[in-house]
């Protein structure tokens, strides 16, 4: 029988029994069952978006879809700011039959640009052709108003009297997965894209009579796509005509580039605490505009007469690029000045990643640099 105070004390105060709960074959007390979840819980959702992002990365980098409705856009829509360039749609075929679709750019003879009168001291014209590589966003037609100032501003500036007329042309390649084009964007895909586009571009241009020369000019993912194009295309030149150093290929415009992908990754999840930064060994699609620099070095160096000429290089850079570190564009140049290639960068004052050739300093800087290297 109990006490009078052990009753009283049982009445008032109560122990509580502490139990293991068994997760997993691990006995956890019971008390630490909610943290445990709720730790669970966090690591399975930062598990579930790395599988997404490794999944996804393709539709992650290639955003044909954004804006939406882009790929309805037509060139039309933006003919009056485009005047008095006249723009053109076009279709071709990538190297594996992707149908693909670009924009043609042209000033014609006397609504603009100065008629094309022989030239006492060269009887060849000179016909420049610029090939515009875009971001990862978005399509074609929207672009086309700025590209046309640029396309003005080649046509506009007078040559020097001892120079060659001058005729320019600006062709921007649809990505496959953009706007018209067929197909889903990836980087092998992209890669052949380009190839066929400068294929193309040769074929189309290139006469006997014409002094032909070409410059790639890449915006942002654009401008990774030009730095792998570049000297798989020398090789391929070289492969098919020997070790002739005469190629087409006087610069090439590098605006807001990166250094890689794995770089991009690492920019986009600074805080070493989350787990996407290190998911670099699981792209598929690796753009390196560093590696490619150095290729392109490589390439010249092979020659045993030293004789091949790379193309000069322009780092157009925006200063205030909320995208792309400024350490990209530093190691970039660095690269260039290490393997002795003619680069020159330009920081574009006040422009975010998307303005370096709105600004007028910027577009400047382009034409400047188109016109010096096809004037060699």
């Amino acid at each position: 029988m109990d006490s009078p105070g052990r009753m009283v004390f049982s009445r008032y105060f109560s122990v509580t029994v502490v139990k293991n709960v068994t997760i997993g074959g691990v006995m956890i007390p019971q008390l630490f069952v909610p943290p445990v979840m709720f730790v669970g819980m966090l690591l399975a959702l930062w598990a579930w978006k790395c599988f997404w992002i490794i999944v996804m990365q393709d539709r992650l980098m290639y955003m044909s879809w954004m804006p939406p409705f882009s790929r309805s856009e037509n060139i039309e829509d933006y003919e009056v700011k485009c005047r008095p360039v006249r723009w053109e749609e076009s279709y071709f075929r990538s190297l594996d039959g992707t149908k693909l679709a670009i924009c043609i750019g042209t000033i014609p003879q006397g609504s603009f640009s100065p008629p094309l009168l022989p030239s006492p001291l060269q009887h060849r014209k000179r016909h420049v052709v610029v090939c515009y590589f875009q971001g990862n966003g978005g399509s074609m037609p929207p672009r086309l108003p700025i590209l046309s100032t640029v396309l003005r501003a080649l046509s506009s500036t007078p040559s020097s009297p001892s120079a060659p007329p001058t005729e320019y042309t600006l062709v921007a390649l649809s990505y496959r997965g953009y706007w018209k084009s067929s197909g889903r964007a990836s980087q092998i895909g992209l890669e052949r894209d380009a190839q066929a586009f400068l294929d193309l571009v040769t074929e189309t241009y290139s006469t006997p009579d014409t002094d032909f020369k070409v410059v790639l000019w890449g915006h942002s993912l654009g401008s990774a796509v030009v730095s792998h194009t570049t000297p798989t295309y020398l090789n391929r030149l070289t492969s098919t005509e020997g070790d002739t150093p005469a190629h087409p290929l006087s610069g090439i415009v590098l605006e807001t580039p990166s250094t890689s992908t794995k770089d991009i990754l690492k920019n986009l999840y600074p805080q070493r605490w989350l787990p996407y930064r290190y998911l670099w060994p699981f792209l598929w699609n690796n753009w390196s505009s560093a590696a490619a620099i150095t290729r392109i070095a490589r390439w010249r160096d092979d020659a045993p007469d030293e004789r091949r000429q790379p193309p000069a290089i322009l780092l157009l850079i925006a200063d205030q690029d909320e995208m792309i570190p400024s350490t990209a564009a530093d190691e970039l140049e660095r690269l260039c000045r290490q393997h002795g290639l003619d680069a020159e960068r330009k920081n574009v004052a006040g422009a975010l990643h998307t303005e370096a050739v709105l600004k007028r300093e910027g577009r400047e800087t382009i034409v400047a640099f188109i016109r010096r290297v096809t004037q060699r």
